[in-house]
């Protein structure tokens, strides 16, 4: 009696511990993976960011055509050299960087905003790593002067070559790396993240992720060794482990002590328990035993009663803390979106106020030129703004009777005149006679807008990138897989989705598209989840198909706030 009643009880356990073992490795493995991306995007939008701007600067800027003019003449004017020397840790302040040189074509260092006691020197390096390199940026160990000792800092470098004759000049320049640095690009306070200078082609542990930084020469120069902590696990774990022992013993010592007499009764609650222990090791959280039994085996029923509401009290601040993570990290995402047309716009401002005092003869057409990418800067940052505001402040569903064959018309109308072909296909179903959906049907249209909008611009792209698959088509198909329920599925020819970006297709400020913000996904998907619907992606090499089904009745409870429940 005793082992029938503890064996079950010990096997449902293991088989809790082991689902808590395998959820928290998969999303260990999730988050290191989600890290390392961060951290290689981030690498390269500002690899691409620094080129960017220092191609500007090489191409646009006084200081460099004034020190080709006087390598051409052969004989620098009179304090031009002190005067370089003293605007150059400016101009490097005003890129961004940490490092700024300027060297010419024989190697002669002409200005160093973090070495200035090299200016004069020879340093035949620099000039040689920017006329041969094929990267935006590269990593390279550059020597600075930061208080009294010269010491070797490790860089993320761009650089760019300007000529003028037969005389040339390197300016290179970029940011120093560190381990904090890449801490605030994982984005996740649970990752370790450490910055190893020796190179290193490791793929890293079960416990570790590695991104190389690579030299101008595409050779690994350094690493960067991600890991997470498994100190949660291990803690976890121990109050499994706890919990489970004390309710296996109380079923021991209650199946021994009453074994003989009151077999038949006993077997009962001890089965209700083993079954409620199936039931958590199989994810349900909502069992409450309400047996009753004998002191003994009543103190078990309450211990188990005790373990669910621990598990279900720590699974609660679980979710909390990864809601409040995930706001966190859009946070953060926000205001790197935002920083990044920062540059452009003071770097316009500072070439318009030079150009003015300069009194050039093209300055209005200068002016035009500028103020033109500070206004398309702008007017990013005010599509990013709105776009977050619609997702950060999605109203509830304003429900009523919306007709689909109504809303589809409506959809189709407004990009008939489209490049590609847009078709609406019936299978199996008749689209006019179904029943309205209880629905928004301004949120429904934003949804299926989107989804047609970007289904256009794949197909579209993959006409243009490959005419020979013929011309680009949508397809809006709808089904009706219960009477219950509608689908209806967006279907193009395009190149479909990679593999990278499906896995995060619909997080926040994730896009395919030059110029997208990443939230019309984002958005598109809460609406369908706040309508009781889903929003489900697919891909193959034929092209994507965003399949959205909605209930006809509806959410079943729409009262739910869902701005604040993001919060918990």
């Amino acid at each position: 009696m005793m082992v029938s009643a503890v064996v079950p009880l010990a096997g449902a356990g293991w088989g809790a511990r082991r689902a808590v073992v395998r959820r928290f490795e998969e999303e260990d493995q999730r988050r290191r993976e989600a890290a390392v991306a961060r951290v290689e995007r981030s690498l390269e939008g500002r690899a691409n960011a620094q080129a960017r701007s220092l191609r500007r600067f090489c191409a646009h800027d006084y200081l460099v055509d004034r020190a080709l003019v006087q390598l051409g003449s052969g004989a620098p004017a009179e304090g031009s050299q002190d005067a370089l020397t003293l605007v150059w840790p400016e101009v490097q302040t005003a890129l961004g960087f940490d490092t700024l040189s300027m060297v010419s074509q024989e190697g002669r260092v002409l200005a160093s905003a973090h070495y200035p006691g090299r200016v004069g020197s020879l340093d035949l390096a620099t000039f040689e790593v920017a006329s041969r390199a094929r990267a935006s940026a590269w990593v390279r160990a550059v020597r600075v002067r930061e208080g009294q000792a010269p010491h070797d800092r490790l860089v993320l470098e761009s650089a760019c070559v300007r000529s003028r004759g037969p005389v040339a000049v390197a300016v290179s320049g970029g940011v120093a790396l560190d381990a904090q640095r890449f801490d605030e690009a994982a984005q996740d306070e649970g990752v370790r993240v450490r910055l190893v200078l020796a190179p290193s082609e490791m793929p890293g542990s079960s416990s570790q992720r590695v991104v190389s930084l690579r030299g101008a020469d595409g050779r690994p120069v350094a690493s960067v060794l991600i890991e997470r902590d498994d100190k949660p696990l291990r803690r976890l774990l121990s109050t499994v482990d706890a919990l489970l022992a004390v309710a296996a013993l109380a079923a021991a010592v209650v199946a021994a002590a009453v074994a003989a007499a009151f077999a038949t009764r006993l077997a009962r609650p001890i089965r209700r328990v083993a079954e409620a222990a199936d039931k958590i090791a199989a994810g349900d959280r909502m069992v409450e035993l309400d047996v009753q039994a004998s002191a003994e085996v009543g103190r078990m029923v309450a211990a188990f009663n005790a373990m669910v509401r621990s598990l279900n009290s720590a699974e609660k601040r679980v979710r909390r803390a990864e809601r409040l993570a995930a706001w966190r990290d859009i946070a953060r995402q926000m205001a790197h979106e935002i920083k990044n047309p920062l540059t452009p716009i003071r770097m316009g401002i500072e070439r318009l106020r030079k150009l003015h005092g300069r009194n050039v003869e093209d300055f209005a057409a200068r002016f035009v030129e500028e103020t033109d990418v500070i206004l398309e800067e702008v007017e990013r940052l005010r599509r990013l703004v709105e776009d977050f505001s619609r997702f950060a402040r999605m109203p509830r569903p304003k429900l009523g009777a919306v007709r689909l064959h109504e809303l589809l018309a409506h959809v189709v109308d407004l990009h008939a005149n489209e490049s590609v072909s847009l078709a609406w296909v019936e299978e199996g179903c008749a689209v006019a006679t179904m029943p309205p959906l209880r629905a928004d049907r301004d949120q429904l249209t934003q949804v299926l807008v989107n989804l047609v909008s970007n289904a256009t611009w794949a197909a579209e792209s993959r006409a243009g990138q490959d005419p020979g698959r013929g011309p680009g088509r949508v397809r809006l198909v709808v089904t009706q897989p219960e009477s219950t329920r509608v689908r209806v599925s967006v279907e193009d020819n395009g190149a479909g989705i990679d593999p990278d970006v499906m896995l995060r297709l619909f997080e926040p400020y994730v896009t395919r598209r030059p110029g997208g913000t990443g939230l019309g996904l984002a958005i598109a998907y809460r609406i369908a989840v706040d309508h009781g619907g889903a929003l489900t992606a697919h891909s193959s090499p034929e092209g994507a198909r965003f399949v959205l089904e909605l209930p006809f009745q509806g959410p079943a409870a729409v009262g739910l706030d869902t701005q604040n429940d993001e919060l918990g």
